[in-house]
């Protein structure tokens, strides 16, 4: 297995060569695609799920969720080959290669041009001769041995080397993948990206970008992708659900955004982190959320019926045996009585047949109910004072603005969204609003101190365990900070773990203990619905929404953005031939009373 975020293997387990167009498509036989069978995984003696079957057919999407910690990426990783289960097997095509994408990078070292072309293989290598060839033709080097590669040096063998080389391009298609290429890299926006660059030295989120367009660029047979919308803008995102929609191959995403999962998943398996087990639910992640609502209700009407049946039983047999009882003990004529003993013995014949019933039924389990989290967002800001004022602000990205000078006054209780695409600045606006950078130009002024939620994980202290980073943050007592932590669904054993052996997700959980526990009446909140789980994301849209104070948050999340519900939108607009320009406004769709001022 390459030592790479992105692997590609083949059903056999070895590499195998990318830029054949035909690796999207179904498996030759007909058969599925990927088949896994009772795969079990624990850890530490406790199981993380149990006994998960899936068979995907050539064309299918499935959006695999679950709360967090349920083992969704774990189970992705399974799938990819990355990791043993306990138990069970993972089957592929005969010619169907597996493209895995998680969160981290093995080898950042790598330029991110090297690192690209690899996702074409032999078309990369192809063009790169070609591109030797053609510069030793054009210096009329028909000598060199560089370049002949061991041939005789005549220009004729020059020529021949250089036509079967083209012909072997042509043949793996590479015109139209290096035009393929070519609109993957602009439309997941790294195109302007410097290709000597290595991966260690550009930002988290341009890895992920990175990343994500080099497993489009293999075409594998079978996608698996561990939260590919979390750095993407909404143009990326848009293009990136058509060409998933259009993908000939199986797509298996596991994914927060519940706009894209409606429309991109044909079903959904759901990771159960109470009982272990995968739930299967057809649609996207509304009809999911219906369904799911449905079977619920079923589930608790019969345990209803079952209590009443239980109920009746256990009344039949305490009237039976009282009626036998009284049955023997109600007479003394000896005729009477062995009347009454034989009644007394049907009683007791029908007690121990309804008792046998009664241990030998098939009782349904009500459901265990993990505790919600708790978002108590308890900030106040009065509506006439200025919580954040910006004016001709301007950052610089090392060679010029990065946009248009602007300014932009926030009151109390407003909500701002911030949007636009990838590396315009937005991160950076948030970084610059919270003083953890220093503007170029302009001034930043905030009438309280925020409490900032970050978009990524990269500056944390990830040796340290997660109870002592919430102290850190949080002037609290040890029993108390346990006990916060507790509230926010961590296991009496994860609060003592390094951050660097916790998920995304619970991560996410930790830093939004800290942000809520802060007491700010202003947040600064940069993609806050990443990573989190369903049931989170549900909770923190109704804190938000009985929050008193002020909120800048940059978010690309369609959900979010209408529960939301901004008094602003601050939008970036990238400018062909210069800096980005700023538009600000108020809803409903009308001038905000702060300017846009243009020019630095």
């Amino acid at each position: 297995m390459p030592a790479s975020t992105v692997s590609s293997v083949s059903s056999a387990g070895s590499a195998a060569p990318a830029g054949a167009t035909a690796a999207a498509g179904p498996s030759a036989s007909g058969a599925p695609v990927l088949t896994a069978s009772g795969l079990t995984k624990t850890y530490d003696g406790e199981p993380l799920f149990a006994d998960v079957s899936l068979v995907a057919n050539a064309g299918e999407r499935i959006g695999l969720v679950g709360q967090n910690g349920a083992g969704k990426s774990t189970l992705l990783r399974i799938l990819a080959g990355r990791e043993q289960a306990d138990r069970g097997s993972v089957r592929y095509g005969p010619h169907d290669r597996v493209g895995y994408l998680d969160a981290q990078v093995a080898d950042t070292t790598t330029t991110i041009g090297a690192f690209l072309d690899a996702g074409l293989g032999e078309i990369a290598e192809l063009a790169a001769r070609m591109r030797t060839l053609e510069a030793a033709m054009s210096a009329g080097a028909d000598d060199s041995a560089d370049v002949a590669d061991g041939a005789d040096g005549a220009g004729e063998a020059v020529l021949a080397e250089y036509a079967a080389a083209q012909d072997r391009f042509a043949l793996l298609g590479g015109w139209q993948a290096q035009a393929r290429a070519d609109e993957v890299r602009h439309r997941l926006g790294v195109a302007d990206l410097d290709l000597d660059r290595r991966l260690g030295d550009v930002s988290g989120g341009e890895q992920a970008r990175v990343l994500l367009a080099r497993l489009l660029l293999e075409e594998p047979g079978i996608l698996l992708l561990d939260e590919p919308t979390n750095h993407l803008d909404a143009t990326g995102l848009a293009w990136l659900t058509e060409y998933l929609t259009g993908y000939r191959g199986v797509v298996v995403v596991v994914t927060h955004d519940r706009a894209f999962l409606d429309r991109l998943v044909h079903r959904i398996v759901e990771l159960d982190v109470l009982t272990d087990r995968a739930e299967f639910y057809v649609g996207g992640y509304t009809a999911y959320r219906e369904e799911k609502r449905r079977r619920r209700a079923r589930l608790l009407a019969d345990l209803e019926a079952q209590e009443k049946f239980r109920r009746r039983l256990e009344q039949d047999i305490e009237r039976t045996a009282n009626q036998a009882l009284r049955t023997e003990l109600g007479t003394h004529n000896d005729k009477a009585r062995r009347y009454a003993k034989k009644v007394a013995r049907k009683a007791k014949a029908r007690r121990r047949r309804l008792t046998r019933e009664m241990t030998s039924a098939r009782w349904l389990e009500r459901p265990e109910e993990r505790p919600p989290l708790v978002l108590d967002l308890s900030g106040q800001a009065p509506p006439d004072e200025v919580m954040v004022a910006v004016d001709n602000l301007v950052a610089d990205r090392g060679n010029g603005p990065l946009w248009q000078a602007f300014s932009a006054a926030v009151r109390g209780g407003e909500r701002v969204l911030v949007s636009g695409e990838n590396g315009t600045g937005k991160s950076t606006l948030l970084s610059l609003l919270g003083g953890a950078l220093t503007p170029a130009g302009g001034t930043v002024r905030l009438s309280r101190a925020p409490g900032v939620l970050p978009q990524v994980h990269d500056n944390l202290p990830l040796t340290l365990p997660a109870l002592d980073h919430l102290r850190r943050q949080v002037p609290i007592y040890e029993e108390d900070a346990e006990r916060l932590l507790d509230s926010y669904l961590f296991d009496p054993d994860q609060i003592r773990r390094p951050l660097g052996t916790l998920s995304a997700g619970e991560i996410r959980r930790l830093l939004l203990a800290c942000l809520v526990n802060g007491g700010s009446d202003l947040l600064l909140l940069d993609e806050p619905t990443n990573y989190l789980d369903f049931e989170s994301l549900d909770v923190l849209d109704e804190a938000l929404a009985g929050y008193g104070g002020t909120v800048v948050a940059v978010s690309h999340d369609e959900r979010f953005a209408e529960s939301f519900r901004p008094t602003q939108r601050w939008q970036l607009h990238r400018q062909a031939d210069g800096p980005a320009h700023w538009q600000v406004s108020s809803e409903p769709a009308v001038p905000h009373a702060c300017r846009v001022v243009p020019g630095s």
